[in-house]
């Protein structure tokens, strides 16, 4: 190599080198920042801003019922980092007032909105304190159990796929599957599972849109259940919606059910195959089961687009050391691509696996089953 391309190929060593210092200086950065939101979103203080108005940092602090000097960092913060407005940034630091927009509100104040994200901030605590026993599950082959993330990690899921079960699973998903949505209508009543249901909102949505079903959810974690049975007396149908503290041992005995719901769970299971036969048993004559999972590529391919790395990211971190916490383990981690559901599906002994492709969701494929 001459003297020439020795020197071209240092430069670009150098581009290579500070292109990659900027990428991990911004990942550092965004993850403190998500800490700030954490924040913010556990002490309520973009629902306060959002709903009493603008304040000053006094005002937030007595408002909120926190420290006017955290108060007072935290809304320079915000506001240096474009989350929240500030009136005039010249005033004393003690006279300036820090206010939310409405686009930015939808995001981190309001629950209920379709873009909600605040939530998300809890991820980073969770994950974080967990990454020194996730670096030893790497050395040993162990795992890191759900329960063990913590409340932040076990929310931000619910909340995660929460806005299109409520908005989109019994108004437009179920009803674009003709025979669930007609059997789900009918007499007698229809019999829904809502299994690994976390928090709930599977079978809280299905209910809420089908006025004649009764659903029970059975999860392992108990903390979930209890959320969920929060969740199902807040959305009035408790009646018709029970939650139970149960893994797949059970769930066959519990049946037999015309529909049955996974989401976004077959890939953090232990042993999915043993649920899925489970859930396959509990099946009545025609019972179909739904699955969802992350809307991964076919294959493995790089670079990997935002939402791929998303999934590899989560899946080291949290699902994958989730799933090899009980052993034996499938280890099968978070991209799981669809010729591995349709293996563990088979070994299951379902028959027929369909992928449900008028269902458009960004985040999720609709897996559809019968035996």
């Amino acid at each position: 190599m001459s003297t020439t391309q020795k020197e071209i190929a240092s430069v670009k060593v150098e581009e290579q080198a500070g292109a990659l210092v900027g990428r991990i200086f911004e990942a550092g950065l965004g993850f403190m920042e998500l800490l700030t939101i954490y924040i913010g979103e556990r002490l309520g203080l973009y629902e306060d801003l959002a709903d009493r108005g603008p304040a000053t940092a006094g005002q937030l602090a007595t408002r909120a019922g926190i420290n006017e000097r955290y108060a007072s960092e935290w809304l320079e913060q915000q506001s240096a980092t474009g989350l929240l407005e500030v009136d005039d940034p010249t005033k004393p630091a003690d006279e300036r007032t820090y206010s939310i927009s409405t686009a930015h509100a939808a995001v981190l104040a309001d629950r209920e909105s379709p873009v909600y994200l605040a939530y998300f901030g809890g991820f980073a605590p969770g994950i974080g304190e967990q990454a020194p026993a996730v670096v030893e599950a790497f050395r040993t082959g162990g795992g890191v159990p759900w329960s063990a993330f913590g409340p932040g990690i076990i929310e931000g899921q619910g909340f995660f796929n929460r806005s299109w079960l409520l908005g989109a699973l019994g108004s437009e998903y179920l009803p674009s599957i003709p025979d669930v949505h007609a059997r789900l209508q009918a007499d007698p009543p229809a019999r829904v599972l809502d299994a690994a249901c976390g928090v709930g909102w599977a079978g809280i949505a299905i209910a809420k849109a089908y006025s004649k079903v009764t659903v029970l959810g059975v999860d392992p974690d108990e903390s979930s259940i209890e959320l969920a049975r929060g969740n199902a007396v807040e959305h009035g149908v408790a009646d018709r919606v029970r939650f139970e503290v149960k893994g797949a041992e059970g769930i066959d005995r519990s049946g037999p059910f015309d529909l049955a719901i996974v989401v976004e769970a077959i890939h953090d299971i232990s042993r999915p195959v043993e649920v899925l036969d489970a859930i396959r048993r509990s099946l009545a004559p025609g019972g179909t089961l739904i699955v969802t999972d992350e809307n991964v590529g076919e294959t493995f391919t790089v670079p990997a687009d935002m939402g791929e790395r998303f999934c590899y990211a989560s899946s080291v971190t949290l699902c994958l050391p989730n799933s090899m916490a009980s052993q034996p383990s499938a280890a099968v981690g978070a991209v799981m691509r669809p010729d591995t559901f349709r293996r563990l599906a088979g070994e299951a002994g379902f028959s027929d696996v369909q992928i449900l492709d008028q269902i458009k969701n960004d985040n999720q494929r609709f897996y559809r089953l019968n035996p």
